[in-house]
């Protein structure tokens, strides 16, 4: 064999050597990456499960955060709705009286009234007031203050009497708006809240 040849020899298999290495390490390197993707794919599912817990979690907390706000709610507003009725009733406009009834007799009738109305609502207001927001609750302390007022005011009537109606006419209108922006808070507050499945 002459040196061409073998030359010519040894670079076919070089050729092909090189060929086969090339093939081989391209084989070994896929293999490399498939074996690194898979394992990240499986770190990214385990991360992906994981925060999927956690969300899951914090909106069932949500949820039963928002379930325990809005049943203050409905129990506030249902005991706002006595209280306003009996509010109301202390000096009505129109009235219907009793002629055998004295004027503080009746007066003391209604106060009675009012007084077991402004307690619940007053219970449900104080013993509530973490798990609600704090807006409606200044709404709320709102009312109730001008509800206190109003029986105050009307308990103590030594003045002429068309001030005393003029008073509790103001009164009325104060404390119906007050109970209509409370009613506008609590609303606000729960569209405002976002809870998840």
């Amino acid at each position: 064999m002459t040196l061409q040849q073998i030359i010519l020899a040894l670079g076919g298999y070089t050729v092909i050597l090189g060929a086969l290495f090339a093939f081989l390490g391209r084989v070994w390197l896929l293999r490399i990456v498939e074996k690194e993707k898979f394992g990240l794919q499986r770190q990214l599912d385990e991360t992906n499960r994981k925060l999927q817990a956690e969300l899951d979690r914090d909106l069932h907390v949500s949820k039963i955060q928002f379930d325990a706000e809005f049943a203050n709610y409905k129990s506030i507003w249902a005991c706002l709705v006595d209280l306003r009725a009996s509010t109301l009733q202390i000096r009505p406009m129109l009235d219907f009286v009793d002629p055998k009834e004295s004027r503080e007799d009746r007066l003391k009738h209604r106060l009675s009234a009012f007084g077991g109305k402004f307690n619940s609502l007053r219970e449900q207001v104080e013993k509530n007031k973490p798990f609600y927001a704090q807006a409606v609750y200044d709404k709320l302390a709102s009312v109730v203050q001008l509800c206190h007022s109003e029986a105050i005011d009307a308990e103590y009537h030594e003045r002429p009497s068309g001030e005393y109606w003029k008073e509790a006419e103001k009164n009325r209108k104060v404390i119906l708006a007050a109970i209509d922006e409370t009613c506008d808070s609590i609303r606000s507050r729960v569209s405002s809240v976002r809870v998840g499945g």
